[in-house]
């Protein structure tokens, strides 16, 4: 059975949707043309359709049925030369019918028995589910909120979600539940533990072996401490080694000009041999030994650069980690030393530059540079054994953590173990339910199958034809009638009684009458013989339309008993929906028993369309499309309305129609019915008061002075119903017991 419909962003329905909710086995839709009643039968005739891929049908226990749609699409659909047969179950013996019957209610019973289990899982599944969320509240506020603040280290990752944390608390409490710790005690072990938070550090790279090996390589070269002189075997050479004064000749060559002036006595003697000979004195090997000097000095320099960037990354690094052990001023000492040996040596190097023939010593800085390596290498040792120390402290904090769950699931055993009890009861209940709900489906599976196994034997074509044709004679249409189709096998034609077909010389309401006709033969059986006694649901759009007022009441009648067997369950037809326009076939389909004001299976809607939006208001168990009598009793039994105008008119519009149009009594009847004269002069008073009131106009004065007559009145009102011997009809009419 259809619980709810959902229409939305198709056709005047709003993008929002509407919803119709809580649908009972007959419901009830009036609204307009063109309000909006033939686009849910549309819908629910194909819900497949991208039309309407928004909107959506909720079954009872999720359990669908066959839905059958009597709309105009349907006539225009089956009224056709050759009709689909319908396969009902006519021709069946009272024995078949009888088994099938009996099959039928095992079905009934069995899905029953489906729908209570089903039930009963959804109740089982969502107080499981009720229990759990409680147990989850339960253990964030008794568990998490109550010790966070001294075991905070051990919910890290678990604050954010309530469900993470009660799934923690499960995975803790299967692991273990039993605790010999004392809270004291982890609360000691955390202020050390959580409250310190030691990092881990990189190791320091002092990569500067390539830079020592050049600054070694330079510093113990030999060209420091040779004699570097010119070629002796030259004329003047052997002047120059007597005097000794090679590097002084060397530096005064370099300010030979080409105006032959000697750089030291300032005279013209310079000759172009003189020249010659100084210069090839200076060539060769010397001038091989003077830029191998001058290129050891640029190397050094690079040296001692790259060396002093490599120290001051140390020192930044040695700053921002404290665990090194290292003492920057060491560093500090070893570095400005180091700049001592460099300036000096740089010093000697330079006069070997100018001095290439002078010997001069150098102050290797092997040893300091070696002893900067080894506090580094400290510095590193001391970095591997604390982060040791905090590869400890983060087992040591794990453990801590460990013994803080199992402490808190040990405190905490009776909540934890009363939650997994219940749950796992639960667990086996819905598990046990839904055993049997799969047994049960097997079994109306099998129930089903031999239903069709059954319908296959006793079912058949022609009981549909000789149905539809007692109702056509019945009801007066006896100038056509419907025969099994000679053309082909299980269908039908329309012929006159001529023999002549019939399908296109019928009156619209002759052809609307027909194919209602043959809808209700749908609803007992089906064009597939496997689905005849499937279960389905009726919608009806609008059956009435082109009919005359006799078929109208014909209509209603078969429409009113439809409804009387989807009520008691005597059909395979388990709900219905009326959908229509006409209020007298609304009142008529709708009236079911005065005796009951309300019909718990019966809920009503009206469908309106206001700025060409349609809408659906649900009115449930009540009525709203009324008599004009009915508004009147409304009216006059409201407590809101106090004007003596509307309630005089009310009072002798009720009386005229009942007792002087339908009853045919007159006033001087309804006052001889009271025995006394004070009875009747009270009567006569209100007859005179009511016609009086409804056919003038008071003035202020007159209404002034009957105001607090109103309920004085009504009890007169009432005694008249009860002397006229309709005391019955006034107590339905005003809802009175």
């Amino acid at each position: 059975m259809i619980k709810t419909i959902k229409i939305k962003n198709c056709a005047t329905y709003p993008p929002e949707g509407t919803s119709i909710e809580n649908c009972q086995k007959v419901n009830f839709f009036y609204g307009a043309n063109g309000s909006g009643k033939t686009t849910i039968s549309n819908f629910l005739q194909n819900p497949a359709d991208s039309l309407y891929r928004e909107c959506k049908i909720e079954w009872e226990n999720g359990a669908d049925a066959d839905i059958l749609v009597y709309n105009r699409r349907f006539r225009e659909r089956n009224f056709k030369e050759n009709i689909a047969g319908v396969f009902t179950l006519g021709q069946a013996t009272i024995e078949q019918k009888n088994a099938l019957e009996a099959l039928k209610k095992q079905r009934d019973q069995k899905s029953e028995d489906l729908r209570t289990r089903t039930e009963t899982l959804k109740k089982k599944t969502d107080d499981a589910e009720k229990q759990k969320s409680e147990f989850r509240d339960r253990v964030w506020e008794k568990i998490l909120k109550q010790n966070d603040v001294e075991f905070q280290e051990a919910f890290s990752g678990f604050r954010n979600n309530k469900e993470h944390f009660r799934d923690e608390v499960l995975k803790q409490y299967d692991i273990s539940h039993s605790s010999d710790k004392r809270r004291d005690d982890l609360l000691l072990r955390a202020k050390t533990l959580f409250v310190q938070k030691p990092q881990k550090y990189n190791v320091m790279s002092f990569d500067i072996d390539n830079i020592v090996e050049n600054i070694i390589k330079i510093e113990s070269s030999a060209i420091w401490s040779k004699v570097v002189v010119g070629n002796k075997d030259i004329p003047i050479g052997r002047l120059i080694e007597a005097l000794d004064n090679a590097d002084w000749v060397n530096q005064g060559r370099r300010h030979l000009r080409e105006d032959r002036v000697c750089p030291f006595c300032q005279e013209q003697t310079i000759t172009d041999d003189f020249k010659n000979q100084l210069d090839s004195f200076f060539s060769g090997e010397y001038e091989d030994d003077v830029n191998l000097i001058k290129q050891s000095i640029g190397q050094y320099d690079t040296c001692i650069n790259e060396l002093s960037k490599c120290i001051d990354t140390l020192y930044a690094v040695l700053k921002s980690c404290p665990v090194t052990g290292i003492d920057l001023s060491k560093i500090d000492s070893i570095k400005d030393l180091l700049n001592s040996y460099f300036s000096k040596n740089k010093t000697e190097m330079h006069t070997k530059e100018r001095e290439p023939s002078k010997v001069v010593s150098l102050t290797e800085t092997t040893e300091t540079i070696s002893a900067l390596k080894q506090l580094v290498v400290n510095g590193n040792a001391a970095i591997a054994k604390h982060n040791e120390t905090v590869d400890n402290h983060t087992s040591e904090k794990n453990t801590l953590v460990a013994d803080i769950w199992e402490f808190l699931m040990d405190e905490n055993e009776r909540l934890i173990s009363e939650y997994l009890n219940s749950s796992k009861n639960f667990n086996n209940a819905i598990s046990g339910i839904r055993e049997k709900i799969s047994t049960c489906t097997q079994q109306l599976n099998y129930i089903n199958l031999k239903i069709t196994e059954a319908e296959k034997n006793i079912t058949g074509v022609q009981p549909t034809v000789d149905e539809i044709n007692r109702s056509l004679e019945s009801y007066g249409f006896t100038n056509f009638k419907i025969v099994p189709s000679p053309a082909q096998t299980n269908a039908y034609q329309i012929q006159r009684m001529d023999g002549t077909l019939a399908t296109d010389t019928l009156s619209e309401g002759e052809e609307t009458f027909i194919s209602f006709l043959y809808f209700l033969q749908l609803a007992k059986g089906s064009i597939d013989i496997a689905k005849v006694s499937n279960h389905k649901i009726l919608v009806l759009d609008d059956p009435i339309c082109s009919l005359d007022s006799t078929v109208l009441y014909i209509v209603s009648s078969l429409v009113k008993s439809l409804i009387k067997d989807v009520r008691e369950g005597k059909s395979d037809v388990e709900q219905i929906f009326i959908l229509t326009h006409n209020v007298f076939f609304h009142r008529e389909t709708a009236f079911i028993d005065r005796r009951a004001e309300f019909c718990n299976d019966i809920h009503f809607w009206i469908i309106s369309k206001d700025n060409n939006i349609s809408s659906v208001r649900p009115y449930e168990k009540n009525n709203p499309i009324k008599t004009s009598y009915e508004l009147l009793w409304e009216e006059l039994k409201s407590n809101t309305n106090t004007s003596l105008i509307t309630v005089q008119n009310t009072m002798r519009r009720i009386l005229e129609n009942y007792f002087n149009i339908l009853g045919k009594a007159k006033d001087d009847d309804i006052v001889n019915s009271f025995s006394t004269n004070e009875e009747k002069m009270i009567c006569r008073s209100l007859l005179s008061w009511i016609n009086d009131g409804s056919h003038t106009v008071y003035d202020d004065l007159y209404i002034d002075s009957y105001t607090d007559s109103v309920d004085r009145y009504k009890q007169i009102f009432k005694k008249i119903f009860v002397k006229m011997g309709h005391e019955a009809h006034y107590k339905m009419m005003m809802g009175e017991s």
